[in-house]
């Protein structure tokens, strides 16, 4: 284990895996460009969308122009391989509205704006919203269960079930993350490097959770590692009434990990709380902070739960690394997504 641990350190780089050793490399030229003023292929993303071959083993780019699209899209599971970027993601808007109070017969996931279900998703430079507003409680932005893919540089905004990461391996790097109550939420498994995370005002609710992750037992791996991110209010704005945490687990295998992270004093001095008032914090659940900064940062008055790892090991962080945690067999040299391979 040592020498494998001096390994991944040496591997601190950024890999810019376009150019990097073994990476596949490809140009952003679109097969196919989503245009409102009509000078692309299609007017909007899910028609651009039907023009992509069923289960292809090819990436098939899609290029998104500058406007806002008002528009609820699902990729569907054969729709594999799909690379969408936009114009960047204050020009190219995805915005929905879709909540559970206005549609209570919905499940959480069909609220979403923006799902993807075919593996290998690569979005960049896009922004995704769900404008339903605070008071209606859970509002997806975006959902995924792609396995094996990547989000650079895009923003999810939000306030209640910002970002559903469902399943499946996944990434977010240099990513902007907008939410109130259990932003960052799903079963997945992922990372999200280089991000900043931002807590809107909580009101009506007493408090803001940034993670709630459901494990899928000890049998298969699961879990959310937050590396060298910043938590903090949005926009800079200071709550003028409420607190929030860094997490709650959704159930007892529950995994998360932060790491390396500017923490705000938004964050209450406890830093994780159970989920409900009712429900003890089983000890089977894994979270753990590892050299973090910032004002919220002290793990002096954090939880005592069994499961709540305060000062992780340098060993201990390793497991959740991306080169140790998604990137086992290789799979983000496909992306041409820049990441950091260890701590």
């Amino acid at each position: 284990m040592e020498n494998y641990f001096f390994f991944i350190l040496i591997l601190s780089v950024v890999a810019t895996v376009c150019n990097g050793e073994g990476s596949i490399s490809y140009d952003w030229t679109a097969n196919v460009t989503v245009a409102q003023d009509g000078s692309g292929n299609y007017r909007t993303i899910s028609d651009a969308l039907n023009s992509v071959v069923d289960n292809s083993d090819f990436k098939f780019f899609i290029h998104v122009k500058a406007g806002v699209y008002t528009e609820h899209v699902v990729i569907s599971e054969k729709k594999r391989n799909v690379v969408m970027f936009g114009d960047g993601s204050d020009k190219t808007v995805i915005s929905g509205s879709l909540n559970r109070i206005d549609q209570p017969k919905m499940k959480t996931y069909q609220t979403a704006t923006f799902s993807v279900l075919g593996d290998g998703f690569v979005g960049r430079d896009m922004k995704f919203v769900n404008d339903a507003g605070s008071k209606k409680e859970q509002a997806v932005a975006f959902h995924s269960k792609s396995n094996q893919s990547a989000m650079y540089k895009c923003v999810f905004d939000g306030n209640q079930d910002t970002l559903y990461v469902h399943a499946g391996q996944q990434l977010y790097q240099e990513c902007d993350i907008i939410g109130t109550i259990d932003f960052i939420f799903g079963s997945g498994l992922a990372v999200f490097q280089n991000c900043s995370i931002q807590l809107r005002d909580p009101f009506p609710k007493p408090y803001d959770t940034v993670t709630a992750h459901a494990g899928l037992g000890h049998q298969e791996k699961s879990g959310f590692s937050i590396i060298g991110c910043s938590i903090m209010p949005f926009m800079g704005i200071p709550f003028t009434r409420g607190t929030a945490y860094l997490g709650r687990p959704w159930n007892g295998t529950a995994t998360v990990v932060v790491m390396k992270t500017s923490i705000g004093k938004i964050i209450d001095p406890k830093g994780w709380v159970q989920w409900n008032s009712n429900t003890p914090t089983p000890p089977t659940v894994t979270f753990g902070e590892y050299q973090n900064s910032g004002e919220g940062s002290s793990v002096s008055q954090r939880v005592s739960w069994k499961g709540y790892n305060r000062q992780m090991t340098d060993q201990e962080a390793l497991m959740y690394t991306i080169g140790v945690f998604i990137n086992q067999n290789g799979w983000l040299k496909t992306t041409c997504v820049p990441f950091v391979i260890g701590l």
